[in-house]
């Protein structure tokens, strides 16, 4: 049996030989690596708007002979140590803020509890939790 695996886009088609109701998804993406050029990890198959997942057979979605199979290739992933690097330069960004060197990191940009010329009082504890401190907040 032989289906089709087109492109999401719709501008590359071809056509998978050799295949049974019993070939694994994996399987079959395998044989897309090597028809498209694209690594199985970065390959999302669609048929009749299900996301086919591996460890089930094409039968298991009913693909039937000549069927169309889409193919959405996923972004290639930066390294990992490259995504770190990126990470520790906006953390320095976001510490260089300009508000002034010797308030607290709590302190920074903020305006002092003013809100539209009321202040804010609080009565929360270092153990309060996120609901319980927003009942603690009052405005006077």
């Amino acid at each position: 049996m032989w289906i089709q695996v087109r492109t999401m886009d719709g501008k590359e088609t071809h056509r998978v030989d050799s295949l049974s109701k019993l070939t694994k998804v994996d399987d079959l993406r395998l044989k897309i690596s090597e028809l498209f050029n694209v690594e199985p990890d970065r390959q999302r198959l669609f048929y009749r708007g299900k996301q086919m997942e591996d460890g089930h057979t094409i039968f298991d979605y009913n693909v039937g002979l000549n069927d169309i199979v889409q193919l959405l290739v996923r972004q290639k992933m930066p390294p990992a140590d490259v995504v770190k690097s990126k990470d520790k330069e906006a953390e320095l960004s976001d510490s260089d803020s300009g508000c002034g060197s010797t308030q607290s990191e709590s302190d920074k940009c903020s305006t002092h509890g003013e809100v539209e010329g009321q202040t804010a009082g609080t009565s929360a504890q270092a153990n309060d939790t996120v609901f319980g401190i927003g009942t603690a907040i009052s405005f006077k």
